[in-house]
């Protein structure tokens, strides 16, 4: 042991991931599951009472003039995925028609007790609006909901009168929350000598998520103690929910034993570190881009056990990764000899290749096995090593190129749709740069 023990700091921190809001044309929601909410206070105020509470009101009374609001207080709980869409549904009892609109509201306490108009906290941005009458309505709220936690919003009518039945009543208003599989990645991550692994392990804190660690998880050499003391007190939290990818660090101890005595099970057959999985509807293989200790080439086991796992999982979407990208702009990462696996994916439809290896965030466009782009058929891939190690410069800009940054350590998060996916780039705290985008599977 040569005391390098490191503390993750600071407790838990600020949870800054967030769905990408709204999807590009094709992609379906309808199949997601929902998760169903009731409020946990509600309640209206008017000019014309400034001071009367009406927290435990049976009907919220909306009226344009004097302008009237109702208030809701959501708490998200135990969410089972990435929030893809949220909507509020209320009845409205009447009478007529009205202008109905979504508002935020400003940070302030209230609580359904002392609740009134020279209480209540001021109205911020329309969320959204539409006309509507009498019987049960919804609006669309997710810019409001992105993750768990408290929701706060207020119902306001532009033009009109109308009531809304409250909690209080059997027709709860419900805040209904549709999820998806969640996966978050980065590779290049324990170091001892670099805190940036504490500050991308924040960004895993309290999320529903599968992690993908992408290789090169403990340095400088992947042994036993850099595992214990450089990579478990920060991404090790997470370890039983992690599955990891092998990288060139982590054999730098003979057969990368020690990476495989860390993750036992969850990295597949010992000596092979290939393996695939589920998560929802899609269908996510994990390989072992080391070429020089398990072989990547035409007719080798990896890449033989690749075609056959593909061919018995024939799903919509496919997702690979693995720690050597195949293209990279940064000098030295890109890896031909892992084109082979690239070839049997892009055989097989796949949609999506994650890599790390180089220390910075590079996102491509569908493109083939040779470079050549491909938006119908080819595989995006993202290169994401930025898991808190260092930071390694770009290079030039090269073909199908979409976007790059080396100077952010942060997480990939991708909410995986039924026919398609959302991804964003998260940085760790403070961070500015960001990626986020939405794209059908094939």
């Amino acid at each position: 042991m040569d005391g390098r023990r490191k503390l993750v700091g600071g407790g838990a921190a600020a949870l800054v991931c967030a769905a990408v809001s709204g999807t590009s044309p094709g992609l379906a929601l309808a199949a997601n599951p929902a998760q169903v909410f009731t409020p946990v206070a509600d309640g209206f105020v008017t000019p014309s009472t400034p001071r009367t509470t009406y927290g435990r009101a049976r009907s919220l009374q909306l009226r344009a003039s004097p302008p009237s609001r109702a208030y809701f207080r959501f708490r998200i709980v135990a969410l089972r995925g990435g929030v893809v869409s949220a909507r509020l549904r209320v009845l409205l009892t009447g009478p007529g028609r009205a202008d109905l609109q979504v508002r935020a509201i400003a940070r302030r306490r209230w609580n359904e007790r002392s609740l009134s108009y020279r209480t209540a906290p001021g109205l911020r941005r329309v969320i959204a609006d539409r006309n509507a009458r009498a019987g049960w309505t919804s609006l669309d709220v997710s810019s409001l909901v992105r993750e768990r936690g408290t929701v706060e919003l207020a119902l306001v009518v532009k033009r009109g009168t109308v009531s809304v039945a409250s909690r209080e009543t059997r027709w709860k208003p419900t805040l209904r929350v549709e999820t998806a599989p969640l996966l978050l990645a980065a590779g290049d991550i324990g170091s001892c000598s670099s805190g940036g692994d504490e500050a991308t392990a924040a960004l895993l804190e309290g999320q529903p998520a599968t992690i993908a660690a992408l290789g090169d998880l403990a340095y400088p050499r992947g042994s036993a103690d850099d595992f214990a003391y450089c990579y478990d007190p920060s991404w090790g939290w997470f370890k039983s929910t992690t599955r990891p990818a092998a990288g060139n660090h982590d054999y730098a101890t003979p057969a990368a034993a020690a990476y495989f005595d860390y993750w036992g099970a969850a990295a597949g057959l010992r000596g092979a570190g290939y393996y695939s999985y589920e998560l929802g509807s899609w269908h996510v293989v994990v390989l072992n881009s080391n070429c020089r200790f398990v072989s990547c080439s035409p007719g080798s086991l990896q890449e033989t056990w690749l075609r056959n796992d593909l061919a018995l999982h024939p799903n919509r979407c496919t997702l690979a990764y693995f720690h050597h990208p195949l293209f990279s702009s940064t000098a030295g990462t890109a890896t031909p000899a892992v084109q082979p696996l690239w070839q049997v994916l892009y055989d097989a439809g796949a949609d999506l290749v994650l890599s790390g290896h180089a220390h910075n965030y590079q996102r491509f466009a569908p493109q083939s096995p040779s470079g050549a782009a491909d938006p119908a058929r080819g595989i995006r891939e993202f290169v994401v090593g930025t898991g808190g190690n260092s930071h390694h410069p770009a290079g030039p800009p090269m073909a199908n190129q979409e976007i790059v940054d080396d100077t952010t350590f942060g997480v990939l998060r991708l909410t995986l749709l039924e026919t398609g996916y959302l991804w964003r780039f998260v940085p760790q705290s403070g961070g500015v740069f960001a990626d986020a985008g939405a794209a059908a599977c094939h």
